[in-house]
Order: C-alpha cells, then sequence, then structure tokens
C-alpha cells in the first residue's frame, strides 16, 4: 500500500483553543484544549474550527511491536501473541462466552517462509520481495463447487488487469478452541500469490521482466475491488 506524508502550517487563527485556565505546566494535558462539557466528564474537545467530536469514533484496544532498527525478528511476533493474548476484552462476548469478534495480529508479509512454502505447494518460486503480493480470501466451508468458480472469477480478473495469481495455499487453521457458533461458520481461507504478468513470465521462475511499482499497487487495488464485489453477487 503506498503511502502518503503532507506537511502543514497551520496559521495562529487555526491553533487548538486554550482555555484561561490552563497553565504552563497542563499545556499539553487534558485541559490543553477547550473541551465538550456535553460530554461524558468532558472527555471530548469542543467543535473548533474544521473539527467536529460528532466524527469521533471509539475503538477497541490496539498493541504496536516493533524492532527499533526495523530488523525483521520471530520475536516480534511471538511478543505480539503474548500482547494479544492479553485483550481477552476485544469485542463482544457470545452466551457461551466462547464465541466472540475475535482479534489478530497484522505483520509484514515473511518473504521466506513464503518463498519455501510456494516452491513446496505451488511448485513456483517467488520473485522478489515487492514484486509480488498475498491475499486472504475466505470461502464457506465444504463447498468445492463454489470455491472453484470464485477462484476462476478472481484468476480471469486478475488476468485482465495484466496480473498473474501463480497458486492458491491453504492456510491451516485450529479451530479447538471454537465454540459451536463460531465453529459452524469457520471459513476455509486461502492465499492467493499475484505477480506481474509481464515480469514473471509464464514459466514457474521470475523472467525478470520490467517492473513498474505504481502499475503494480495500482491493478492490486482494482484487482481486490473487482474481485470482492464480482464474487459477492454471484
Amino acid at each position: 500500500m503506498a503511502s502518503s506524508r503532507m506537511s502543514y502550517n497551520p496559521s495562529p487563527e487555526s491553533l487548538p483553543l486554550v482555555s484561561d485556565t490552563a497553565s504552563t505546566e497542563n499545556i499539553s494535558g487534558f485541559h490543553a484544549v477547550e473541551r465538550d462539557e456535553s460530554s461524558f466528564s468532558a472527555s471530548l474537545p469542543a467543535d473548533q474550527g474544521l473539527y467536529s467530536n460528532e466524527n469521533e469514533k471509539d475503538s477497541c484496544g490496539v498493541g504496536f511491536i516493533c524492532h527499533i532498527k526495523g530488523e525483521p525478528s520471530h520475536k516480534i511476533v511471538s511478543d505480539a501473541r503474548s500482547l494479544l493474548c492479553a485483550m481477552t476484552h476485544r469485542g463482544a462476548t457470545g452466551a457461551d462466552s466462547r464465541d466472540g469478534d475475535g482479534a489478530g495480529v497484522m505483520t509484514a508479509i515473511p518473504h521466506g517462509f513464503f518463498k519455501r512454502e510456494s516452491e513446496r505447494d505451488l511448485g513456483c518460486v517467488l520473485p522478489e520481495p515487492g514484486e509480488y503480493a498475498v491475499g486472504n480470501v475466505f470461502f464457506k466451508a465444504n463447498d468445492p463447487v463454489q470455491l472453484q468458480s470464485y477462484q476462476s472469477v478472481f484468476t480471469k480478473i486478475a488476468k485482465g488487469l495484466g496480473l498473474r495469481v501463480l497458486g492458491w495455499r491453504e492456510v491451516p487453521t485450529d479451530g479447538t478452541i471454537l465454540g459451536p457458533a463460531a465453529s459452524s461458520k469457520e471459513p476455509t481461507i486461502l492465499q492467493p500469490f499475484v505477480v506481474l504478468h509481464a515480469h514473471y513470465g509464464d514459466g514457474s521462475v521470475s523472467q525478470g521482466g520490467t517492473f513498474d511499482a505504481t502499475q503494480f499497487e495500482r491493478q492490486l487495488y482494482v484487482l481486490r475491488k473487482h474481485a470482492t464485489h464480482s464474487m459477492l453477487v454471484i
């Protein structure tokens, strides 16, 4: 996903309003801006400028773990797992206390792991990091006809966008902890590996053709949107 960064130099008129009671000590604290007294315990800032507290949304807890020098490590994942287990309040809980909204961990693409898996299960060699994409697609379990139909739709859309689906990896899962309600709806999870056809070619090893990162990201976005809507209406 491409990201952008913008600089902004606010004028004095657009700076947050500081209450008359604010002191030098709490200028960066709770009372640094005017509060909305009608909100619970004046927890929200008052409407000011382009800001409207009606647009505020509550969110669940989020943890963030990283290596300060940006080095990938499995310890980051294991630490994140410990953090995740401490967030048992995430979302609603069913009547049997075994079903809920769930929670998960988001990581960078583990290139070494996927490279090994794709060579073993898909019979192809992944290109360098950044030159391929991996998706997570959820399908109805125990319905091979529908699964094949959806995979065909996804592959056809990708081909029309100049992309190629190298194959689908089935994600291993452990549903033993699930309650009966969640277990009855547990999906099959497959991961499509997608490359730029002009760069990878038709074989099982990248031919190193012309690679346009911007075009690749753009086409991946269209693929995700188009496939999502197309598969929903089948």
